[in-house]
């Protein structure tokens, strides 16, 4: 849409208020139309009938030459005007579009063509009359004017000559065109819409006087629209003329810059320079001290990234390329008003959510947000600029965003931040730390943990003495590409490539050349990829994988079993990011929801990517972290991982905390994240920096359903840590299979009472049931075993079975674990282990077993028929004796200590 069109439209909404208010009060305004040649030749027009009467009209007015801002309208958008209140809906029905036929056809009053010929060098000055006769010429001084409506204000300009009278006495800077961001231009803008003394006096009218209009009567329903479309409706500003409201929100809706001077909110932007961080606030503040709201309009121009918090405080990451030119960088930040209305709705449930990001959409809104101001909270726009030259000394380390070129010429969108501390000349050892699915790479510096409170955020590693890389994964936000699940081949490659690009700065500590010293941090995507990377580059000295996985294959299929629940939530959180990702994924999410089952070449993909057997190949020092309530990338997946570490003689440790995929709704240890943050910076001290004096403590530590705190110097793939298992039998029954009905999920029990997913396991209502004892104090820790001898006819392939903690109605993790079966009416007999879980038991404490025949997390509506369960045989793993002595004083004083 050109420039013409847009502020044709703009004007076409001008008159359609002017209209309005002449129909409602009294007050008529005409428009402004530019020449066909481009110069700024405006109009205004007036009549009216004198208080005893119609008008003298039988010698047009002269025209004013009046600079009306940035409320002109082309020639061609002019609407026609009416005698009666359909010239408001002609107003309001007029598009901006350039159809006219030169001629009123209904012999009403309006208002003529102009320009209708781009030729046609006397559109000048043409008169803008009320009426004129079917047939007549344009400069017929013949044309008759009339009265169409009751008597108008003197706000409105005068009528223009014919082309026989003198041509108006016009002011020196006539036609030229004035920035659009003037403030003399708002200034006028707001003058001639407000005060008709200024418009004479501004312009030098001619001295044809004006016709005068009478005192227009009051009219309730002006009142109401007035007050209502009114910028500022309860708030007066000093020093600003009066006039009519709706004319202010014209003016505001021309020119949006022009509320911020006289409006409730002023912003003071301050920058600094801290600890090799840019900072700064936008310093906003309300005189009316109502609650305000940033959002960023413009992102940074150049590249940059900004991190804008709540309070209009933000941190400033330039791109590379303003750091080397010591150059500046704008961005622009829109500071909005919590108004009264906002905060009545947001407190309506469910539809309360959508009210701020509405709002904040209206605000926006050039010529709505202006008008709806009263409203929705009022508004300032303004851009920061950012000098870099003038905040960051010379030479200083400073954090700031690039692009890393990836093997396949991919950008990569790459951000680093400096050490604290770190001085010009100094170099530090570094820490990549990676994202989880759908989220950039951390870019706050004040971020204490990130992913579930699991891993370290940017404090804790500068303040430990790394410089810290993060980055946008292959597919997501700036970085380009296309996500492959952090394939070896992909996401693997782009990791090396920024580790070369990392061995090439200054601030980086190199073991040798193109070897930076450096380690790994991340969760989820995040974990995945340092086993990946660490099991394809060498340089990595030391990783710490957090609810990470081994095979995608096994956590989302498990024995032909499709993990619904968590593969949607999976694909709902890319699509909300905007990846671009395998043309496979979104395909195998459908078909797997629908039908059950994935196909050989989906499977495949899941089989390619992520670590798998590559983790047989790392030789960096591994510290694993995995979730006790994670429904996606369970405890097993870590124990695979450490079992093929150990194998190969790795130093491998393995936390169990609660939390990972899912809801942790067991008791949390107040100790837990510390724990987690501290073990994470001793690993990287120990393997990253090469100071054996760290230690890095026991070799195995968890957390049971209480949020006690227990450690093994044996990890739980040796033998030695295993006592004698708890083993219960029972007789089983016969179990209908039925969707949805009775089964396990979705988990509605959390401290939150709204919070419902279908990915976490529940106690279900039909099941087969099998109560276990177990002595108090005894550890459970590891994958129960479960034998099923049955048979049985249906469709289904699958019952789940799950642990229930009688004593709470919690099921053990979340987890519910799926049971192949083959129904053909023969006898079978499955062994098969459950999901790993950390329980304790309590005195008079106990468990059940629940077999169920329908799980949400595993959701197939074709899984029916019927089991008859001949024999189950139940099989608990438990701590041994003398593994677990020191296990189970540690978790006594802990957690005594938590409580």
């Amino acid at each position: 849409m050109n420039a013409a069109s847009v502020i044709g439209r703009v004007g076409g909404l001008a008159v359609a208020f002017g209209v309005g208010t002449a129909v409602l009060g009294g007050n008529a305004v005409a428009s402004a139309k530019p020449a066909a040649d481009g110069s700024d030749t405006r109009a205004s027009a007036s009549q009216a009938s004198e208080t005893s009467g119609a008008a003298d009209t039988s010698e047009p007015t002269t025209a004013a030459d009046t600079d009306t801002g940035d409320l002109d309208v082309p020639a061609d958008d002019a609407p026609d005007s009416d005698d009666s209140a359909a010239g408001l809906d002609d107003a309001a029905e007029h598009d901006g579009a350039a159809e006219h036929d030169g001629e009123d056809t209904d012999g009403d009053v309006g208002l003529p063509a102009a320009n209708e010929d781009a030729g046609d060098a006397e559109s000048d000055d043409r008169p803008l009359t009320s009426s004129r006769k079917p047939g007549t010429s344009d400069g017929d001084a013949s044309a008759q004017v009339t009265s169409p409506v009751s008597p108008v204000s003197p706000a409105s300009a005068t009528s223009p000559t014919s082309d026989d009278d003198a041509p108006a006495e016009t002011p020196d800077d006539a036609g030229a065109a004035a920035p659009a961001t003037s403030p003399v231009r708002q200034e006028q803008a707001i003058t001639w819409l407000s005060s008709p003394a200024a418009v004479a006096g501004r312009t030098g009218a001619a001295s044809t006087p004006a016709v005068t209009a009478s005192a227009s009567v009051a009219s309730p329903l002006l009142t109401l629209v007035e007050n209502l479309f009114s910028p500022f409706a309860g708030y007066s500003p000093d020093g600003l003329p009066s006039g009519s409201p709706l004319s202010w929100a014209m003016a505001a809706a021309a020119r949006r810059e022009a509320l911020v001077a006289g409006g409730p909110i002023s912003v003071d932007p301050t920058l600094d320079f801290l600890d090799g961080v840019i900072y700064g606030s936008v310093g906003a503040t309300d005189t009316n001290g109502r609650p305000l709201i940033y959002t960023l309009l413009d992102g940074p121009d150049q590249g940059g990234k900004i991190t804008l918090n709540d309070d209009g405080t933000f941190s400033f990451l330039p791109d590379l390329s303003v750091v080397d030119s010591r150059g500046v960088e704008n961005f622009t930040v829109m500071v909005s008003q919590t108004s009264v209305l906002m905060a009545l709705l947001e407190q309506i449930p469910i539809i309360g959510d959508f009210v701020q990001p509405l709002v904040i959409g209206l605000q926006q809104v050039p010529v709505l947000g202006a008008l709806l101001q009263p409203i929705i909270g009022y508004r300032v726009i303004t851009t920061i600029g950012v000098d870099v030259d003038e905040l960051v000394p010379v030479g200083a380390p400073v954090a700031f965003t690039t692009m890393v070129t990836s093997f396949d010429g991919t950008q990569i969108s790459t951000n680093f931040f400096p050490a604290s501390g770190l001085q010009f000349g100094q170099t530090a050892p570094t820490v990549l730390n990676g994202p989880g699915l759908g989220s950039a790479g951390d870019i706050d510096p004040t971020s204490e943990t990130t992913v579930f409170d699991l891993v370290p955020g940017l404090v804790p590693l500068r303040d430990g003495g790394y410089n810290v890389v993060t980055w946008d994964p292959r597919g997501e936000f700036a970085s380009g590409g296309i996500l492959q699940l952090d394939n070896p081949f992909f996401e693997g490659r782009d990791v090396q490539a920024i580790i070369s690009w990392v061995a090439g700065r200054p601030e980086t500590e190199l073991d040798a050349p193109g070897d930076p010293t450096m380690g790994m941090v991340g969760g989820s995507y995040g974990g995945g990829i340092q086993l990946v990377t660490a099991g394809i580059d060498d340089r990595v000295d030391a990783i710490v994988p957090v609810i990470a996985w081994n095979s995608l294959t096994r956590a989302l299929y498990p024995t032909k079993a499709f993990k619904t629940g968590w593969a949607t939530l999976l694909g709902l959180d890319l699509l909300e990011a905007g990846a671009r990702i395998n043309s496979q994924i979104y395909p195998a999410i459908i078909l797997g929801d629908l039908l059950g089952f994935i196909t050989e070449t989906q499977e495949a993909i899941l089989e390619s990517s992520g670590p798998t057997v590559l983790v047989s190949s790392i030789t960096a020092p591994t510290l694993l972290i995995q979730g006790t309530a994670d429904g996606l990338f369970t405890l097993a997946q870590a124990v695979t991982n450490a079992m093929l570490l150990d194998a190969n003689g790795v130093p491998v440790e393995m936390i169990w905390a609660c939390g990972g995929h899912g809801v942790c709704l067991d008791p949390l240890n107040p100790i837990q994240t510390p724990l987690l943050v501290n073990t994470t910076l001793d690993w990287l001290d120990r393997y990253v920096r090469g100071n054996e004096l760290i230690p890095t403590g026991p070799r195995f530590e968890w957390f049971d359903q209480t949020g006690a705190y227990h450690s093994s110097d044996l990890l739980p793939t040796e033998p030695d840590f295993y006592g004698e298992p708890i083993v219960t039998d029972s007789d089983g029954g016969f179990l209908p299979i039925i969707p949805i009905l009775g089964g396990s999920g979705p988990q509605t029990q959390s401290p939150t009472p709204l919070i419902v997913s279908p990915a976490l396991a529940s106690e279900a209502s039909l099941a087969l049931n099998l109560e276990i004892a177990a002595p108090a104090g005894t550890q459970i820790v590891g994958a129960p075993e479960i034998t099923l001898t049955y048979s049985g006819l249906g469709t289904a392939t699958h019952i789940y079975g799950q642990l229930v903690d009688d004593a709470t109605g919690l099921v053990l993790g979340n987890l519910v674990t799926p049971i192949p079966v083959t129904l053909n009416g023969r006898t079978q007999t499955v062994t098969i282990d459950l999901e790993q879980i950390a329980y304790t038991a309590v005195p008079g404490g106990t468990l059940t077993l629940q077999l169920a025949g329908f799980a949400t997390p595993y959701l197939d509506l074709f899984q029916v028929g019927f089991i008859d369960v001949e024999s189950v045989s139940l099989s608990l793993p438990t701590v041994a004796v003398g593994a677990g002595a020191s296990a189970a004083q540690a978790g006594v004083a802990v957690g005594s200590a938590a409580a």
